[in-house]
């Protein structure tokens, strides 16, 4: 028993003595821990908002009312525009998930409800985010009724709109004399209730309550998806390819990067490093098979997306910059995370946390606005994010070379600081 339990102390002694291996062994599941708590608890003050912008179009006290309920709402990160086509430029480009318009006469339309009117919103939405745009339905119809809860609960505003209603009653031709009489009578029985009460009249019974108005919306929420049909995809398989692509670039990244420091602790690096070539050759050899193995997974991807799902791609040359681009980040990020590896343990735990982490935070696993806004900030130091996003543009959204740009241009620049970085920390000898 004791030879059994010095074994096993040995055992822990070698866990703990590599550092690196033993905070991801003990320290790095309790930082997953703590990562889906902020998510699913709303924690980080910016709770998990949809971001979406706001066109008032009516500027008047009903839009504004309905505006301030959007900002303090905690499932909504608002944006407010002037210009309803920015607004939708906004969304197309993926920055926001709808753009909401508060048309004209919204706060007129108050006045309307009880003769069978309704406040009306539209929301053009991103076409590749269906779910949310559900729940944002959702959302503005309870907002809305919130501000008819508000009129019925205001007695100036509840007189005015009795009275609207009952003018509008008597006006109509197409109303009898009978009915006319008794929705007169109910419209001054109304108002005498508010007068007297000078409290929420109306309040504890269905706004629609039947009597045929089951047809009736007191809010009418329009959702539109982008017009131009250049920037939707044509099947979800267009969405799930571009994420099927970068898992698929992660997974070489993790193979080459833990390849490195397996390398070393047997002494091959070190074998390498006396033959008659540089270690500048033995690095960028490294660094072309990554690459290679990088733009193979995506061209079978691809053909595989065009082959069997029918995956149509707007624009192949910008689609061929984006593989690219992609591949050169992520191979900077294998360099990187081989440098980093002092042992095969820390390159194990290590290149399966980071992999891990900068999938999550770039929308791999949780929808990017599912995420708090920190995080959906904090993204933006992924190369998932920027993969997708250049992916993207080149297969659905229609993107110009300008709009691009950054994506191409941020993988870039991942791939040359990872590269950088990482033969500059990589040691050719295992670490003791």
């Amino acid at each position: 028993m004791h030879a059994i339990l010095a074994l096993a102390v040995k055992d822990l002694r070698q866990l703990l003595r590599d550092r690196a291996n033993a905070f991801f062994t003990f320290g790095f599941p309790l930082l997953l821990a703590i990562f889906f708590g902020v998510i699913f608890g709303g924690a980080g003050g910016g709770g998990s908002g949809i971001a979406v912008v706001v066109v008032d179009q009516d500027s008047g006290d009903g839009a504004a009312r309905l505006i301030a309920d959007m900002q303090a709402d905690s499932a909504l990160t608002v944006t407010l525009m002037q210009d309803r086509a920015e607004g939708e430029a906004m969304v197309r480009r993926g920055k926001a998930t709808a753009c909401i318009v508060i048309p004209d006469g919204f706060t007129a339309a108050v006045a309307t409800i009880l003769t069978g009117g309704s406040m009306r919103i539209e929301m053009v939405v991103d076409p590749s985010r269906r779910a949310a745009a559900g729940l944002l339905t959702g959302k503005m119809n309870e907002l809305g009724f919130r501000q008819f809860g508000r009129v019925m609960g205001d007695t100036d505003s509840m007189l005015a709109a009795v009275g609207g209603a009952k003018e509008r009653v008597l006006a109509s031709e197409q109303t009898d004399p009978v009915t006319k009489g008794l929705m007169s009578m109910m419209f001054d029985s109304i108002a005498n209730v508010a007068r007297r009460a000078n409290a929420p009249a109306g309040n504890d019974g269905d706004p629609a309550g039947g009597g045929g108005l089951a047809d009736w919306r007191p809010v009418d929420v329009v959702v539109r998806e982008l017009k131009d049909e250049s920037v939707r995809p044509r099947s979800s398989y267009e969405i799930s390819f571009t994420q099927g692509v970068v898992w698929g670039l992660m997974g070489c990244v993790t193979a080459f990067g833990l390849s490195m420091a397996f390398e070393r602790s047997r002494g091959t690096l070190l074998r390498l490093s006396v033959a008659p070539i540089t270690k500048a050759h033995i690095l960028a050899g490294k660094a072309i098979s990554c690459f290679a193995a990088c733009m193979a997974v995506q061209i079978l991807l691809l053909a595989m997306g065009v082959l069997v799902f029918g995956v149509r791609v707007d624009s192949p040359m910008k689609l061929g910059a984006a593989f690219g681009a992609a591949s050169a980040g992520f191979t900077g990020v294998m360099m990187l995370l081989a440098g980093l590896s002092k042992s095969e343990g820390a390159g194990a735990g290590m290149g399966r946390a980071v992999v891990l982490v900068l999938a999550m935070i770039g929308g791999g696993t949780v929808p990017l606005f599912f995420l708090p806004q920190f995080m959906q900030t904090a993204s933006k130091i992924s190369p998932f994010t920027w993969a997708t996003l250049a992916i993207e543009g080149a297969v659905w959204r229609g993107h110009s070379w300008a709009e691009m740009g950054l994506a191409l241009g941020v993988l870039g620049a991942f791939g040359l600081v990872g590269f950088v970085v990482g033969t500059a920390c990589l040691k050719w000898t295992h670490a003791s």
